[in-house]
């Protein structure tokens, strides 16, 4: 089977790869699964992406490409639903997910997120199939700091991650930091724990052209602001507050604008409204845009013409925002956490902050949006950075590991 074309299915149980970025419970992992199921599609494999219906007007079956098909099993409402409402559909999902494989069927299956595993795992031994489980984000208890993880969105939640770390056939992570959260964590085995970084696409996400670089300086020259972008799911984890404290710290003539795009989860809204107080409390409504969640052109127009990008986050598996701005010759401020820690060369292709308090990230922002010749040379470095990390190669990469599983059966 060393080069054979493999039959692959994806599962996603709590969120569609239809789904816009930013949106929903869409995010990261998104992007990952929708770009390496492409480039596996284009090299010859058979992939199928199998999630929920989540709406009663989405049709069975959504061919994206060829070789790449989207199919929405029945289980639970046909309704958007909060993360957290997933847990109750494990069992009936698994079984739709039985009923769909006797006639589309795999060589393997690669859940994404606890609940797909746990969904995935009795058909896999049911029928023999290997099970490959990625996490994308892991929980840590709720006494423990937010660096630390997600909170349990649902009780099973590590429980199941911690059984899924034991009984999958292979666990394949997107970072060196998320491999020792597996292990240390979960209890995995080091054997059966691979790492598949994420690409980026680095014709969508470029720097700006020399006019366009021309027309931001003419606009500053004239009294217009540079511009700090923070993006991703509106939700607590990921900072959002931290980078409108941060901001607003700074001494109001020399205040950059903020620029926040995304939007909240389904039971997000608390803390959107927070997010918009926190902005008005700081007087910065004039200088601060909430975008919503962006189509990635658009999203990727929005960071080659931002001056820097905050990526605050208290926990990130990766953090594929710093590729997509890395791409674009931005950038990053990121906080000192998780993957972010691979995704950001510290010095060089931007910097980490190892601090929550808002005067620190304030004095970093400033500092930099006064010295222009140090921004230019991290945006130069993080572009060619960028360009080393293609989808075709993190590909590539999966397709080895998954040949390594097969081969071992």
């Amino acid at each position: 089977m060393e080069n054979a074309s493999l039959r692959i299915a994806f599962v996603v149980l709590h969120t569609s790869p239809l789904d816009e970025p930013g949106t929903k419970d869409a995010g990261g992992m998104n992007v990952v699964i929708r770009a390496q199921a492409a480039e596996l599609a284009r090299l010859g494999h058979e992939v199928q992406i199998v999630t929920r219906r989540s709406s009663p007007e989405l049709p069975a079956e959504v061919a994206l490409a060829p070789g790449l098909t989207v199919h929405h099993l029945d289980a639970g409402p046909a309704r958007l639903l909060a993360k957290g409402e997933h847990e109750v559909l494990i069992a009936p999902f698994g079984e739709a997910l039985a009923a769909h494989l006797v006639d589309h069927p795999a060589d393997l299956l690669h859940a994404e997120h606890w609940y797909s595993g746990l969904a995935a795992l009795p058909v896999a031994r049911s029928t023999g199939v290997p099970l490959v489980q990625s996490y994308h984000s892991i929980a840590a208890p709720e006494a423990t700091p937010l660096t630390e993880g997600e909170r349990p969105e649902a009780p099973g939640r590590l429980a199941g991650e911690q059984l899924l770390a034991r009984e999958a056939d292979l666990v394949v992570t997107v970072s060196r930091a998320e491999r020792a959260t597996v292990l240390e964590r979960l209890g995995g085995d080091p054997a059966r724990v691979r790492v598949v970084e994420p690409g980026v696409d680095t014709e969508v996400f470029r720097p700006c052209t020399d006019r366009e670089r021309a027309e931001g300086s003419e606009w500053i020259a004239h009294g217009g602001l540079p511009e700090v972008l923070v993006a991703g799911r509106l939700h607590p984890l990921k900072g959002f507050d931290l980078a409108i404290a941060a901001v607003a710290t700074i001494a109001p003539e020399r205040r950059p604008s903020l620029r926040i795009v995304g939007a909240p989860p389904p039971d997000g809204d608390a803390y959107v409204r927070l997010l918009h107080l926190a902005v008005a409390d700081a007087g910065m409504l004039a200088t601060t845009s909430f975008d919503g969640a962006l189509h990635r052109g658009v999203l990727a127009e929005r960071l080659r013409h931002a001056t820097l990008v905050l990526i605050p986050s208290h926990s990130e598996t990766f953090g594929l925002v710093a590729l997509e701005a890395a791409a674009s010759g931005v950038p990053v401020l990121a906080r000192a956490a998780g993957g972010l820690r691979e995704a950001v060369l510290d010095g060089e292709t931007g910097l980490l902050i190892d601090s929550d308090e808002p005067r620190v990230w304030a004095a970093e922002i400033d500092a930099l949006l006064r010295d222009h010749d140090r921004i230019d040379r991290l945006g130069r470095a993080a572009r060619a950075s960028a360009l080393t990390r293609s989808w075709r190669a993190s590909t590539e990469a999966l397709i080895a590991v998954y040949r390594e599983l097969l081969a071992g059966d």
